[in-house]
């Protein structure tokens, strides 16, 4: 009589192959759970378990491949063993205590290095203090020395200048004071006109040099009138100026065209001294030309006329 062998777990004995079986439920179960494990038996009836790791493709029942990947040939039985591990990355003694090289260069790179920390010695920096605010005013009485020097140096130079003015004053009228006795026995009384705050004359020229004697004499310019030299004596008169036709030092000598050389617009000077009625002259633009002084003495005569100096 022969045993119907029926599927599940009713089976004939002596007819148990237990390889069959597995791949019998490999193929009809449709769990992707059986991806993940495989029951091996090779002989002994020694079984083991295993699991793919979670990231494997998840094979389909239908696919035939279930038995492929539980690691059993559907062709007849084999001989299975268990599956090989990955092999572990080769350790070094560093890593065995924790020490990744990648790792401690990211921290690295994320984490910047410490600023280091300055400790101030207080004495040093009060020292430095002191000796800069020692400095500093040092520095404030060397400027104020040498301002208070130039100033004393301007007035020296200011007190000077007045000197030698009154001296070239004090020359000019008694040079030839015993002449003047007999030659200016009516020599009127200077009067003071308009100033001026600059040499108003065209540098270079007769007017503008006697207007510079003037102001070296004097201390100050001569204004409120202009024009040619052969006006300068009606000019001056308006201005408030005593004009005598009689030779008296510092006065400037006003002649008209052709007088001694003058030209068509007349010539001017400056007298620095007077004997009878020899009268001697510095004068600008003559015989030296523009810009250049040059002495005359000349006959006192028609045609000249005195602006005096108070």
């Amino acid at each position: 009589m022969n045993s119907e062998n029926i599927r599940g777990r009713h089976r004939a004995p002596g007819r148990h192959n237990p390889l069959n079986e597995l791949k019998l439920l490999a193929r009809e179960s449709a769990q992707p759970a059986m991806k993940a494990g495989a029951v091996v038996a090779a002989t002994g009836g020694l079984v083991a378990t295993f699991a793919n790791p979670a990231s494997a493709d998840t094979l389909s029942p239908a696919s035939g491949d279930v038995a492929a990947a539980a690691g059993i040939d559907s062709a007849g039985p084999a001989v299975v063993g268990p599956a090989k591990a990955a092999a572990p990355a080769a350790s070094t003694a560093l890593s065995k205590i924790g020490y990744a090289p990648a790792v401690q260069k990211a921290v690295a790179q994320r984490v910047g290095q410490p600023k280091p920390q300055v400790i101030e010695d207080v004495k040093v920096k009060t020292e430095r203090a002191a000796a800069k605010a020692a400095a500093t005013r040092a520095a404030s009485k060397a400027a104020a020395a040498k301002a208070a020097a130039k100033k004393a140096a301007a007035e020296r130079k200011a007190t000077t200048a007045r000197a030698s003015r009154d001296l070239t004053r004090r020359t000019l009228t008694t040079s030839t004071s015993s002449r003047k006795a007999s030659s200016n026995t009516s020599v009127p009384r200077a009067s003071s006109g308009t100033h001026a705050s600059r040499n108003w004359a065209t540098p270079g020229q007769c007017t503008w040099g006697a207007l510079s004697k003037w102001y070296q004499s004097e201390g100050y310019y001569p204004g409120g009138w202009t024009g040619n030299a052969m006006a300068w004596s009606s000019g001056a008169a308006s201005a408030g100026y005593t004009v005598s036709g009689t030779p008296r030092t510092r006065s400037i000598l006003v002649m008209q065209p052709g007088v001694h050389g003058s030209s068509s617009v007349g010539h001017v000077a400056w007298v620095t001294g007077v004997n009878g009625n020899e009268v001697t002259i510095i004068e600008m633009n003559a015989l030296a030309g523009a810009y250049n002084y040059n002495t005359r003495t000349l006959t006192d005569g028609p045609g000249m006329r005195y602006i005096y100096a108070p």
